[in-house]
């Protein structure tokens, strides 16, 4: 069963754990034509596929996924998964469209990386991020992301606990 993690953030976003009442949201948010083409799984999801993730998303204890918030309304979300021997992968990270461009994902970021090394004790880590996708590398990089290796159109940046920023 899934850790209880209190809502958490900068005084700008609030990082809560998604909800159900948050599937419509975040599935309109990721099917977006201008989202989807960053993620590996670029094709458009169902809500019935979206809600058998979530409720197996649910049983995981390596994964948490949070919605962010800005005066108590959605404009974003990101996780950190696949937990495991003091390494994480953090990723999903996506905007709500009305909400580009005002630092709410770098934010996020920030904030993910400080609960990760601070209440989850990880030391290390990691993301996976298009070659093509700029922009995001530009926003990992500012926050200590280094560029470990390159395959299939995807770069992988890690971050060790020393160097965070």
């Amino acid at each position: 069963m899934k850790q209880h993690v209190a809502p958490f953030g900068d005084g700008t976003v609030v990082l809560r754990l998604m909800e159900e009442r948050d599937l419509e949201t975040i599935l309109a948010w990721r099917n977006r034509d201008e989202a989807r083409v960053w993620f590996k799984n670029s094709g458009k999801i169902a809500f019935d596929a979206h809600l058998a993730w979530y409720r197996n998303y649910l049983q995981k204890e390596d994964d948490f996924f949070f919605l962010v918030e800005a005066n108590g309304q959605p404009v974003g979300q990101c996780g950190i998964y696949d937990i495991d021997n003091g390494s994480a992968e953090i990723g999903r990270f996506l905007v709500a469209p009305e909400m580009a461009g005002k630092g709410y994902i770098g934010r996020s970021c920030a904030e993910i990386i400080r609960f990760s090394t601070g209440f989850l004790n990880l030391s290390y880590l990691f993301l996976e991020v298009m070659e093509k996708n700029a922009r995001a590398i530009r926003l990992y990089e500012r926050h200590g992301f280094i560029e470990e290796r390159r395959s299939g159109g995807l770069i992988r940046m890690g971050l060790d606990r020393g160097s965070v920023v």
